[in-house]
C-alpha cells in the first residue's frame, strides 16, 4: 500500500471518529475535488510535476473512500460506488500529459461535485457550486 493511499484511508478514519461517517465522506469528496481542480490549475500554467502530485492526492482519497466501503452492508449501491471510484482514479491517472488535460480534470472534478453533493444532502452541509457556477 502506498504512503498517499495509507494517509487517505487514516485521513478517513480520523474524520469519522470526530464527526458523523456520512460528513467525513463529503469532507473527503471535498479534498479530492479540491486536489482536481489544483491538477488543473497548475496543468494551465505548465507545472506538470505540481500537476501530478495533485492528481495523485485525489487517487489517494477516492482509493481511501473505495477500500472503506462495507460491501456486505452496502450491497447493490457499494459495488456501483466501487466502479464508480475505479473508473474514476483510471480517469485521473490517464490523464496525465494529454493535450486536453485540464479540461478532463475540470470535468472529473465536475463529476465528483455531482456525487458530494448527493452526499451533502444526507447532512447538514450546503451543496458544493459546480466549477461553471463558480466562475459566474
Amino acid at each position: 500500500m502506498s504512503v498517499m493511499m495509507n494517509q487517505a484511508i487514516s485521513a478517513y478514519r480520523k474524520a469519522s471518529t470526530t464527526v458523523p461517517p456520512v460528513t467525513a465522506v463529503v469532507m473527503l469528496y471535498d479534498e479530492a475535488i479540491n486536489a482536481t481542480q489544483r491538477a488543473a490549475e497548475a496543468t494551465e500554467t505548465v507545472r506538470f510535476e505540481e500537476a501530478e502530485e495533485h492528481m495523485l492526492r485525489s487517487v489517494a482519497i477516492l482509493r481511501g473512500l473505495r477500500q472503506a466501503l462495507d460491501m456486505e452492508a452496502g450491497g447493490a449501491v457499494a459495488e456501483q460506488l466501487v466502479t464508480m471510484y475505479s473508473r474514476t482514479i483510471l480517469a485521473l491517472t490517464r490523464t496525465v500529459g494529454k493535450p486536453d488535460a485540464a479540461a478532463r480534470y475540470r470535468r472529473l472534478a465536475e463529476g465528483l461535485t455531482e456525487i458530494r453533493n448527493a452526499w451533502a444532502g444526507m447532512t447538514t452541509l450546503h451543496p458544493r457550486p459546480m466549477q461553471a457556477e463558480a466562475a459566474e
